[in-house]
């Protein structure tokens, strides 16, 4: 009987793993992240690739979309790529902490004004991903 309770339990853990979610950054999409957002839970992996140019994974808030957030991610531009490069991608990490929104931007001069930006876990009314974007366009500078 405990040997049942065991087994169920560790077989209902293999189904409760946590998700990677693998997001393109710029590449032949253009000055993008690809997608541009994700719903993501607790523990799931947001996967950046860099692709060509020397783009950042910069984090924001709604109010100034493209303004480094005091103390968030911010990759730097430590991920240049060639474009001749084609395969085997530098990669950064970000575990989801909460489901509360996480707003994104590349800090490379005039991507953001551009919109490239991203999200985790934006609202689907209110402080939108169109909005975030909307407020990034409107900036104008980086």
């Amino acid at each position: 009987m405990l040997f049942n309770i065991i087994s169920t339990i560790l077989a209902l853990g293999i189904f409760a793993r946590a998700a990677v979610w693998d997001v393109t950054v710029g590449g032949t999409a253009g000055l993008v992240y690809t997608p541009d957002f994700v719903i993501a839970k607790v523990n799931d992996t947001v996967r950046f690739h860099f692709n060509a140019k020397n783009h950042t994974v910069t984090q924001s808030s709604f109010a100034e979309p493209c303004a480094p957030l005091l103390g968030g991610v911010n990759t730097g531009f430590n991920f240049p790529v060639d474009p001749t490069v084609t395969t085997g991608f530098p990669t950064f990490d970000i575990i989801v902490e909460s489901t509360a929104p996480f707003w994104i931007h590349c800090s490379q001069l005039g991507h953001c004004p551009m919109g490239m930006v991203f999200a985790i876990n934006p609202p689907p009314v209110g402080n939108t991903l169109s909005a975030f974007k909307a407020k990034a366009l409107a900036t104008g500078t980086n």
